[in-house]
């Protein structure tokens, strides 16, 4: 004779109680012991069959070279919001050499290449910076630098995130609209005026960064894609760095970077998005309190 079925309250009282139930020494230093292990192991990138057809379509036939020997990228292995992912990378060219440009592949979204940046002498020999990005897909998220011989090395990061090119915009569409354009820019690590050797920056660009996948909540059409496809910052007159952008890009783009000051007492920010808008911005050099 087959056994009763167990009715609905009786099994959840039992499933509550065992789930209430404490774990013994030895269970709790198993689990302890498999979430170190998951720690140190990181969210290394998955083999999929993506990326060698997009190697392909973007750099030809040229190879790309591990670089994890001088090249670091972290990534949430499971972002909170995929609209604002946080990553951040950083590059240090082994000696002799030159990073001259870098680009932020999502192997999975719509358009996988989130950002091109050139790096200009501002920047510093060894690059750190961090942004925010939007992830449609679980994907591998990562970085290809380029040096200045050629060489095109990568590292890559394991994403689980979904729904980040067509999440809603995150504020009011006129209020976005009119403040678009708008900058800020803030030098962190020194008092006012001091000399610097070393320093770091972040610039914010306000831009609803529309990807063309979002939809209009009233008349339900898709919202046009509206994005910074430029941005720019020189020291004086000197680059920093020029990133051609993307629909990738999160929601009022921000950008936290290194930097080496080279005296002069200006920055100039200079964005250009999808309607040919240019925006220009003029911020102090020095470190503010």
């Amino acid at each position: 004779m087959s056994r009763p079925a167990m009715s609905s309250p009786i099994a959840a009282a039992i499933c509550l109680a065992l789930l209430a139930a404490p774990l013994s020494a030895q269970e709790a230093t198993q689990q302890a012991t498999q979430q170190a292990t998951l720690d140190q192991r990181g969210n290394p990138e998955i083999a999929g069959e993506t990326w060698p057809d997009l190697r392909q379509l973007i750099y030809s036939q040229r190879p790309v070279h591990d670089g994890a020997h001088f090249m670091a990228l972290e990534a949430p292995y499971r972002a909170h919001d995929a609209a604002v992912v946080p990553i951040e990378i950083a590059i240090a060219p082994p000696p002799g050499r030159k990073l001259t440009r870098f680009s932020v592949i999502i192997d999975e979204n719509p358009a996988p290449v989130a950002a091109v940046v050139d790096v200009g002498p501002s920047l510093g020999r060894d690059i750190r910076m961090s942004t925010r990005i939007r992830i449609e897909s679980y994907s591998n998220v990562r970085i290809v630098a380029e040096l200045d011989d050629g060489a095109l090395y990568q590292t890559a990061r394991y994403v689980k995130a979904s729904g980040g090119c067509a999440a809603p915009a995150l504020k009011d569409a006129d209020a976005a609209l009119a403040a678009a354009g708008q900058m800020r820019l803030r030098v962190f690590g020194a008092r006012e005026g001091a000399a610097l050797d070393h320093a770091e920056a972040q610039v914010m660009v306000r831009h609803p960064q529309y990807s063309g996948f979002q939809i209009d909540q009233v008349s339900l059409l898709p919202v046009p894609a509206y994005f910074v496809e430029e941005l720019e910052l020189t020291q004086g007159e000197e680059l920093v760095f020029r990133v051609e952008g993307g629909i990738s890009l999160s929601e009022d783009p921000s950008i936290r970077f290194s930097f080496t000051p080279n005296g002069a007492e200006r920055f100039v920010v200079r964005a250009v998005d999808t309607n040919g808008e240019e925006f220009l911005g003029s911020f102090p050099a020095a470190a503010q309190g």
